[in-house]
């Protein structure tokens, strides 16, 4: 007999359902994980305000945390103990393309590729009860880390993924645009690591946030010139990384301009809309700076951020915002589009 399981589907816009689904069983080499927490990336809170068009429905879902279920041939259950707390690196990587032949997982060819959840239904699967994948994508954690942290596994991993591109050293000076969960992150992250950290952010209790976290000076930008007070606070050279976390493009030119000479300037966020920014060649010849993005996490990165939390490096409990339970899919998704909040969660 078929197992079924519950799964959250975004149907239409601003429109959730919960939906029945056939339980997938784990193959060869496959682990099954009970899925208890999946965070809510902007990446499904795009689709769910109808800002990025996908196929309905879609049971999203890439920032989860579980335990093993069942295991399929060829896992050893030693290495995989059923019960186990887990973390998965959903997005996924086909390991035979020419990035992730070159040791670029990032830039996988079949990144897009949702079908997890069979023909009926689209999307990364994070939002059901159940999901199977290959044991390479699956981490073990000590059964003590809470669920509701692991869940944080993949945004971390998609900062320190961030941070390993600008390769800042310590010391150095680190700028990073925007106060919301991912640019936190990186404050928290880079604060780590030695480096002065400087967020320029409008929202006075992001700022406040930062600085409660360890953050070493906030900027307002809509009481002042950003690039000036980086330009200011570096000795007229320019911050040795930046990192832009928002979605907007005008701010993405001043990300380049905070950069100095030498310096690494990441894009981390998409942008919605993509408008066309400014840069001259001429200073990207003179400064021999770098200019660059940052999209999903590495494998090294995954397993970077599965240290970090299990280790208790870095504290990521405030960021989370709340919990809600399968029922309350629909209030979950309202409260995670609302600029104040940093990561809303749906218990499974």
């Amino acid at each position: 007999m078929t197992e079924m399981m519950k799964a959250v589907a975004i149907t239409g816009e601003r429109e959730i359902s919960i939906i029945s689904m056939e339980r997938p069983e784990p193959k060869v080499n496959e682990i099954q994980i009970r899925i208890r927490n999946c965070a809510l990336c902007t990446w499904e809170q795009r689709v769910f305000i109808g800002e990025k068009q996908m196929p309905l429905p879609l049971v999203g879902g890439h920032e989860i945390s579980g335990e093993i279920n069942a295991i399929g041939e060829g896992v050893d259950p030693k290495k995989y103990p059923l019960g186990t707390h887990v973390a998965a690196r959903v997005v996924k990587s086909c390991n035979s393309c020419y990035y992730c032949r070159r040791g670029e997982p990032t830039q996988c060819v079949e990144l897009q590729t949702f079908w997890l959840n069979g023909p009926d239904v689209y999307g990364m699967g994070g939002l059901a009860e159940y999901i199977c994948l290959d044991r390479s994508a699956v981490w073990c954690f000590k059964n003590e880390i809470p669920f509701e942290q692991i869940a944080l596994t993949e945004p971390l991993a998609c900062v320190l993924h961030s941070i390993r591109r600008a390769s800042p050293k310590i010391g150095d000076d680190a700028v990073v645009i925007g106060g919301g969960v991912m640019g936190q992150l990186h404050v928290l992250c880079l604060q780590k690591m030695g480096v002065r950290t400087i967020l320029s952010e409008p929202i006075a209790a992001r700022r406040e946030f930062a600085l409660a976290h360890g953050c070493n000076i906030v900027i307002d930008p809509s009481s002042e010139d950003a690039v000036a007070r980086v330009l200011e606070l570096t000795g007229g050279r320019g911050a040795e990384s930046v990192f832009n976390t928002t979605a907007i493009s005008n701010v993405a030119e001043d990300a380049i301009r905070m950069t100095g000479n030498l310096g690494s300037c990441v894009m981390y966020s998409s942008q919605h809309p993509d408008r066309p920014i400014n840069v001259s060649p001429n200073w990207i010849h003179n400064s021999e700076s770098i200019l660059t993005g940052a999209v999903n996490p590495s494998v090294v990165s995954f397993d970077q951020a599965v240290n970090v939390l299990s280790k208790g490096l870095v504290d990521i409990r405030d960021l989370i915002s709340d919990i809600y339970p399968i029922e309350e899919s629909e209030n979950a998704f309202l409260e995670a589009i609302k600029p104040e909040t940093y990561r809303v969660l749906i218990g499974l």
